[in-house]
């Protein structure tokens, strides 16, 4: 949304499956953000380094500097107080505390661009994407298209097996597939206990839970 300017603040949320180009549409936006000479700060979570671990890449290629965050509160205690455009990609990577963060972030009247996954490799909701789009102003959701059948995909498909709950990765291991195509049990993962805190593994560039 270009409109927004001064210190009103403003979440827009940019979900959709795997491969369906959420990371370009941030960078598009962050980049026009620029032109239109904007002070930016952009984040990305430290699993992700799929392709380079200071920078935001899109599948296409297309890439743009990033600083790093572990967790939520990392882009809370790193954004300057100049800040006017904040840009987060693989948010469902940096916990429940996202919505905080970025609704403080929103309150103190900056205009917060988020990009993520909002449903695992089952197609069950990713939190905490879910509830940031419900305190968001602007809701993009885009979808892919099928490998199987060609039709819209919003569908994240895992490939292979793995008992973690979060694998990182990307082409060979992820596919996009519509809701005819997607098969929700092909790549079973082990249930976590609740008392035992989510297992995450690296492994190669994308993400998906």
């Amino acid at each position: 949304m270009d409109i927004v300017k001064g210190n009103m603040g403003w979440i827009e949320v940019i979900v959709g499956p795997m491969f369906s180009g959420k990371s370009e549409e941030l960078i598009r936006r962050l980049r026009r953000a620029a032109i239109a000479r904007q002070r930016v700060q952009i984040f990305k979570p430290k699993i992700d380094e799929r392709y380079a671990a200071d920078e935001i890449v899109s599948h296409s290629g297309l890439g743009i500097p990033s600083e790093v965050a572990v967790k939520a509160e990392d882009v809370l205690a790193q954004v300057q107080p100049r800040t006017e455009v904040i840009g987060i990609d693989e948010a469902q990577f940096l916990g429940e505390e996202l919505v905080n963060v970025c609704t403080k972030l929103a309150d103190s009247g900056k205009r917060v661009i988020v990009a993520g996954l909002d449903t695992d490799y089952r197609g069950r909701p990713f939190e905490p994407m879910p509830r940031l789009l419900s305190v968001a102003e602007e809701i993009t959701k885009l979808l892919a298209i099928c490998v199987r059948c060609g039709n819209p995909a919003v569908h994240t498909q895992r490939l292979v097996e793995s008992e973690e709950l979060v694998v990182v990765g990307a082409g060979g291991m992820y596919e996009a597939r519509c809701r005819r195509c997607f098969e929700q049990n092909i790549a079973q993962a082990k249930e976590p206990s609740p008392f035992l805190a989510p297992r995450v593994r690296a492994a190669g560039g994308g993400s998906a839970k």
